[in-house]
């Protein structure tokens, strides 16, 4: 069961200099965020649901029941809002303990993740630096 938050503000700051910069902020996010992949058939269930960390790390559980079988999953709210439907930056194969910079405006870049054992997996988004947010599996 997961429940997630995650929202980026970006507000235009004026500097001293005369210059305009964008200055981001994370804040919780406003809506339930969903582990939605071909196990859940892609809808977002309860079960899938993120739940918040306190510290802007946000943990689903799930249970992959075939090794070696390539499960593919995003996370996203209800309605694959955009900046509320996240997948992979650069590349979107996950292993154990390493994490993968997150982009939650794609449409189609799903994460792939092959366990090598069947059982129970945490995954979390990390929305620490809401710039560069990190998505991350390991053995539960």
């Amino acid at each position: 069961m997961l429940v997630l938050g995650i929202t980026g503000c970006a507000s235009p700051k004026i500097t001293p200099e005369g210059s305009t910069s964008i200055q981001r902020s994370a804040k919780l996010l406003d809506r339930p965020m969903y582990l939605r992949g071909d196990f859940s058939l892609w809808d977002a269930e309860d079960i899938y649901r993120l739940q918040p960390q306190g510290d802007g790390r946000y943990l689903v559980r799930a249970r992959f029941m075939s090794p070696g079988k390539v499960y593919e999953f995003k996370i996203a709210d209800e309605k694959w809002s955009e900046g509320y439907n996240c997948g992979y930056r650069f590349q979107g194969t996950l292993k154990i303990g390493q994490p993968l910079p997150v982009d939650c405006n794609t449409v189609y870049n799903y994460f792939s993740f092959a366990p090598d054992k069947k059982g129970w997996y945490a995954i979390t988004l990390d929305y620490r630096d809401s710039r560069n947010p990190t998505v991350l599996v390991q053995r539960d």
